[in-house]
């Protein structure tokens, strides 16, 4: 057997701040809920943390699973709204 050692470390202090929206896309007469999640803040060089789009369910056709994107730069565009 190996002597590898492993070693978790986490830091204690919050490193962003994540806002989540909830919102959804209705396609062939179907609601599909998503949360878009906003993380606020810089990382420690000053780069803006990615925005994603998380799905509620699994069972999300592909057609809008690639909508993910779009609805982010929508988002971006219509922030002030």
């Amino acid at each position: 057997m190996s002597d590898n050692t492993i070693t978790v470390s986490i830091n204690r202090q919050p490193s962003f701040t994540e806002i989540w929206h909830e919102g959804s896309v209705t396609y062939a007469n179907k609601e599909y809920n998503f949360w878009l999640i906003n993380p606020r803040g810089l990382d420690d060089q000053g780069r803006e943390y990615e925005m994603e789009v998380r799905w509620w369910f699994k069972q999300v056709p592909k057609e809008i699973r690639s909508m993910s994107e779009q609805i982010i730069k929508d988002f971006k565009e219509n922030k002030h709204d």
